[in-house]
């Protein structure tokens, strides 16, 4: 095919008489550059205005019908070549479409050989081949296929065998994971599930961790709470023999006024008042520690708790104190349950 030759002949544009055209705006400019209005001329300072705008209009229109004769020459040029061109353009477009659909056929073809090589792999270790789907497409290129475009070379082959036998000993080593964890976790008496999602983002070994630290926890809220039981009971099994003990009597007791004194042989021994003065002064001494973490729907039920505790005799930062108070995620009851395994 011969190459399009053209020949190009350089359009000229003479001004005739340039001095003169260059003479004409100086002697314009130079009339009018410090030209004042005023409020007495202002009538004329318009007509003044309109005729500049008038002869700038003038040179302006010249200007834009010389380029437009200029450039028609190539506009003309332009749509021949494409019109002429266009019969090539289709050919062109159909070929690469054919390109497309023949390479898109052999890529197709390419992936349906890694997939049932993967396959038949799978199949050794009793793995479903669909996990492999996503990267199975990471081999199809023409460099990983023998010259007929449909065997597998023997590198790709053994990148495949590797990535299958990786996969089972990851599968094998998270079924035996999880049976470690239910093992420790029925040890316990606690629920797996929750520890085994764990699995996730942490090693087994901080699984396990994780696991002996909830038991010892929730073993000694069990403990608290049955000591505060027994504790219970003792009292009001005191409460109800001191009762019993107790005199009966219909009389009222007389009191000094002044005193408080008990009269008719009731008076309180000096010794047992000492007693009660000494226990009063005595400082408080704690001889227990719980951490409790709860979780709060809203800041005024937050608030509500506080109150509560204030009205149980509990101080802030006097005989309990918060710490690792944050906001989290919003949580419904069911997930709260299997997130601490309740």
């Amino acid at each position: 095919m011969q190459e399009l030759q053209v020949k190009v002949t350089q359009a000229q544009v003479e001004i005739i008489d340039r001095e003169k055209f260059e003479q004409n705006i100086s002697e314009v400019v130079a009339k009018y550059k410090d030209y004042t209005v005023t409020a007495a001329t202002i009538k004329d300072d318009k007509q003044v205005l309109a005729d500049l705008r008038k002869l700038k209009k003038q040179i302006s229109d010249e200007r834009i019908k010389i380029k437009r004769e200029l450039s028609q020459s190539a506009d003309e040029f332009d749509k021949y070549i494409k019109d002429t061109s266009e019969p090539m353009d289709d050919v062109i477009n159909k070929i690469a479409n054919d390109v497309k659909e023949f390479e898109d056929h052999q890529k197709a073809v390419r992936l349906d050989t890694v997939k049932s090589y993967l396959a038949n792999k799978s199949a050794e270790y009793m793995l479903d081949p669909r996990i492999f789907d996503e990267k199975a497409t990471e081999y199809i290129k023409a460099s990983d296929f023998m010259a007929d475009g449909v065997t597998l070379k023997k590198t790709t082959m053994k990148s495949l065998d590797d990535m299958v036998t990786f996969e089972y000993q990851s599968q094998q080593q998270l079924e035996k994971a999880k049976a470690t964890i239910s093992g420790q976790c029925a040890e316990y008496g606690m629920t797996d599930q929750p520890y085994i999602r764990m699995l996730r983002d942490l090693t087994l070994v901080e699984v396990l961790e994780q696991i002996k630290s909830d038991y010892v926890f929730e073993k000694q809220k069990a403990e608290m709470r049955l000591a505060q039981e027994q504790a219970e009971r003792l009292r009001a099994s005191q409460e109800a023999k001191e009762e019993e003990q107790a005199p009966k009597s219909t009389e009222t007791a007389n009191f000094d006024p002044e005193t408080g004194e008990i009269l008719d042989g009731g008076q309180i021994p000096q010794n047992t008042q000492n007693e009660l003065r000494e226990a009063e002064n005595e400082p408080k001494r704690y001889t227990q520690k719980m951490t409790l973490e709860v979780y709060f729907t809203s800041t005024n039920e937050k608030d509500h708790f506080k109150t509560a505790l204030a009205q149980a005799g509990f101080e802030h930062k006097t005989n309990y104190q918060v710490s690792g108070y944050q906001r989290i995620e919003p949580l419904t009851q069911a997930e709260l349950n299997e997130q601490n395994g309740w």
